[in-house]
């Protein structure tokens, strides 16, 4: 949303729910990207400020702009670091078109790889 102050200068306000929102889309987007996964952090904020964030996505700030965490699962056969390339160019794209802001970094964690049901019964 954007804000005119006195000075007649138009700042833009964003909320962390939006940005995160607009992150975790983008990471699922990403062919080979089974889920986004809840991290501890997630958990904290959901009982102490009762509001809930997009699962899986962490940001912070710096003096350049906006850090970004992304926690994913990934499905098995997938190529990990073509596939962390992919989400970091999504995400940093979907954020700056979005909203405006600088994203410095995206910063990919890989939690853990998915098995395809039909790929276990074949063994």
């Amino acid at each position: 949303m954007a804000v005119i102050n006195n000075d007649k200068q138009t700042v833009n306000k964003i909320s962390v729910e939006i940005v995160s929102k607009i992150a975790a889309k983008a990471a699922l987007s990403v062919p080979g990207v089974n889920r986004l996964n809840e991290t501890i952090a997630d958990n904290l904020t959901k009982k102490i400020s009762g509001k809930e964030y997009a699962k899986g996505i962490k940001l912070s700030k710096n003096e350049e702009g906006i850090c970004i965490d992304v926690y994913v699962n990934v499905d098995y056969g997938a190529k990990i670091p073509d596939l962390a390339w992919d989400i970091q160019s999504s995400v940093k794209e979907a954020v700056e078109a979005v909203t405006g802001l600088s994203v410095t970094h995206v910063n990919i964690h890989i939690q853990g790889v998915t098995i395809p049901k039909n790929r276990s019964q074949e063994g």
